[in-house]
């Protein structure tokens, strides 16, 4: 059971799950109150782990054909986790999030719910939105600005202008950055799933094309409508505007190497990942001082 449970968690993608419970902690220290309850705050961010786990193990199990064609290392797609354990792990993660949910209180169960039907939506017909980079980005969405808002209500507090435009603006760069960027790695076997991304549709120079627009309208409006509404949150989209520069700096250099592998064309991902990391980092540790 050790063992399967370290597979399960690898093929869950840990820092993935890490920056969904660092989202559900920005927004719970961005309420109007610290949070008061530090229970119901704790159950609220396990219950978010298990349900953050859930969806992202599920999309392991919907997504062997393309891992295995895009040379994934991952436990499932390398025949280390079987996908019917993986799929019972499943089923117990999304009961765990639940369980805590009701524990941690009503509005938390509630944001529960709806990341777990979200993260079904994502991975499960018959919306599958990984098949579709529109649909892909609205879930994308969602799930983020989801996060943000399930901490808030943890904290058993309201929302802050802070809480809300950091929120907005990271949710955003998710879905149009995030979203654009994971595809240009793996077309090939997006293509041999049956995927109809742009990268697989319209070609990589149009998802590099929207990636670049993403990032730049991302990268441009969130400094600007922090400036303007919650200047607090400046301390997060100043690194967004700066990770904007350096995601579209690697997506043109990306478009250059003709022979490029799949780890080299994933440099634009990672630039998006440290990029949300570092906003987020930075926001709580304010947050969480002032």
């Amino acid at each position: 059971m050790p063992e399967t449970a370290r597979l399960c968690w690898s093929e869950a993608r840990p820092l993935v799950q890490t920056m969904f419970v660092l989202r559900f902690a920005v927004g719970a220290v961005s309420a109007v109150q610290a949070p008061g309850a530090l229970s119901r705050t704790v159950l609220g961010m396990a219950a978010w782990w298990c349900a953050v786990s859930c969806a992202y193990l599920l999309n392991g199990v919907t997504d062997v054909r393309e891992d295995r064609a895009n040379g994934s290392r991952r436990p499932i797609a390398r025949g280390a986790l079987p996908v019917r354990t993986a799929a019972v792990v499943t089923a117990l993660l999304a009961a765990a999030a639940l369980v805590l949910g009701a524990l941690a209180g009503g509005e938390v169960l509630a944001w529960v719910v709806g990341f777990l039907l979200l993260g079904w939506a994502y991975s499960v017909g018959p919306v599958r939105a990984k098949d579709s980079s529109v649909r892909c980005a609205l879930v994308v969405f969602g799930m983020g600005a989801a996060s943000y808002a399930a901490g808030v209500a943890a904290a058993g507090s309201g929302w802050t202008a802070t809480g809300v435009v950091f929120g907005l603006v990271m949710s955003a760069w998710m879905a149009l950055v995030g979203a654009l960027v994971k595809d240009l790695g793996d077309a090939g076997g997006d293509a041999a799933g049956g995927r109809r991304t742009v990268a697989v549709v319209r070609g990589m120079a149009a998802a590099r094309a929207l990636a670049v627009l993403g990032a730049v309208l991302v990268g441009v409006a969130g400094p600007v409508a922090a400036a303007r509404w919650a200047p607090l949150a400046l301390v997060g989209t100043v690194p967004v505007a700066a990770g904007a520069a350096w995601v579209v700096a690697q997506v043109l250099r990306d478009a250059r190497r003709s022979n490029a592998d799949r780890q080299q064309r994933r440099g634009a991902y990672r630039a998006f990942m440290v990029t949300q990391y570092a906003a987020n980092l930075l926001l709580v540790a304010v947050l969480a001082v002032v």
